[in-house]
């Protein structure tokens, strides 16, 4: 009698604690779910790399801004740049005069030791701008004497204008250089003439870039021709391609120690989309400086002409690509996938940056195709984003999993 008496006792509390023990299972905390990112922060897209024609042994660049970068070829090491040097120089007067598309500025007077200087130009056979004693020279057209006629009489000119002396001036040159991240350029002095004056096609092109973005810059730079003060004829722009073919600047040099330079800038439909190429040939070599610039001027062309046939649209990313995964211990993970395709404009090769922000997710049941966050596929300044959602269901954990959980 006493044994079955204890045996049921036994039993019931064998069942009392599995109750317990059932009743802490199920009242136990659900571990929160975990997510977990599958797509890495950079990529390219995919394809076979452009083929560019890039000039042997020359350094050169090619950029779209606000896409990306074609990269660089050749030896970028700093080297003379001849007249492109004058893009500073026009910089920096229009920093210190700025002048509407529609405006003269303030005038300068000629004096006789710039008609000294003008002769002295001549006689060493440099380019130069025609200038009388006593006649007043507006800024703009002593900003066209800089950059179409390529006068070194008017880099000195303007110069000495707003720098109060050439040597303050060449030094303001080099202090704008170095804030403006040109860590490769040095400039001893307005015009480029002198081989001290050295810099990389990618800093010139940086710079070029910047001053563009000035509306009466970029209006100089597409001019091909310019009236001379008191002279019948005109003096033709270097860049002898401006206006023809969508290109639109910027600045040549040619010396004999610089070879023939040329920093450019053409307007081309890529992709369904009107796009400014930048580019630039530094060190094209040749036996006179009328040579090394038509070979510069030929190097330049090629290069955006060839890039009309690499630059399209990609879809980098198909709808439905998973991105990461929502996982759970009671059941399969539960994808995370795009809803939308992704295309952006590039190239194969070009990378473009990828950043997924998703909510905080604290349910333990989320319905299919929930959207959960966004995902974000960035080039330069291009930028699209798609909305991200759950492929299936996170249905919550079962009373069997909350029970026999470990």
């Amino acid at each position: 009698m006493f044994g079955g008496i204890r045996a049921s006792v036994v039993a019931s509390v064998i069942a009392i604690v599995i109750v317990m023990l059932g009743v802490i299972q199920f009242v136990r905390p659900i571990p929160k779910v975990a997510v977990n990112v599958s797509v890495g922060s950079t990529r390219a897209i995919a394809g076979t790399p452009a083929t560019l024609p890039w000039p042997n042994g020359v350094q050169a660049t090619l950029d779209i801004p606000g896409i990306g970068s074609f990269g660089e070829k050749g030896p970028i090491t700093p080297a003379p740049i001849g007249s492109v040097a004058k893009m500073m120089t026009a910089y920096l007067v229009l920093k210190a005069h700025p002048l509407g598309l529609y405006n003269q500025g303030p005038s300068l007077t000629v004096t006789p030791q710039d008609v000294v200087m003008y002769q002295k130009d001549v006689q060493s056979q440099q380019s130069v701008m025609p200038v009388v004693a006593g006649e007043k020279l507006t800024e703009r057209k002593m900003l066209e004497g800089l950059l179409i006629a390529s006068g070194n009489n008017v880099a000195t000119m303007l110069a000495d204008w707003i720098g109060g002396s050439t040597s303050h001036f060449v030094a303001t040159m080099n202090h704008t250089a170095q804030s403006l991240g040109l860590n490769h350029t040095h400039y001893v002095g307005p015009s480029g003439l002198n081989p001290g004056t050295v810099s990389t096609a990618p800093d010139q092109v940086k710079l070029a870039e910047l001053l563009m973005k000035t509306p009466v810059f970029a209006e100089l730079v597409a001019m091909p021709q310019m009236s001379v003060p008191g002279q019948s004829h005109l003096d033709y722009n270097y860049n002898y391609l401006v206006g023809h073919d969508g290109i639109i600047g910027i600045k040549t040099g040619s010396t004999v120690e610089s070879g023939g330079v040329f920093i450019f800038a053409g307007n081309r439909i890529l992709g369904n989309q009107r796009l400014t190429v930048y580019g630039g040939v530094v060190g094209q070599p040749g036996t006179k400086t009328a040579s090394q610039l038509v070979a510069s001027l030929t190097d330049g062309k090629r290069l955006l002409d060839a890039v009309t046939g690499d630059v399209s649209r990609h879809t980098v990313m198909t709808s439905g690509t998973t991105v990461g995964k929502v996982a759970a211990p009671w059941q399969h993970a539960v994808g995370l996938v795009t809803t939308k395709p992704i295309v952006l404009l590039g190239w194969p090769g070009l990378t473009y940056h990828v950043s997924l922000h998703l909510k905080s997710i604290n349910s333990h049941v989320i319905a299919a195709h929930t959207v959960v966050g966004t995902l974000t596929a960035t080039t330069g300044s291009e930028a699209v984003t798609v909305p991200v959602a759950t492929s299936g269901a996170l249905k919550g954990p079962s009373l069997k999993w909350r029970l026999t959980r470990l």
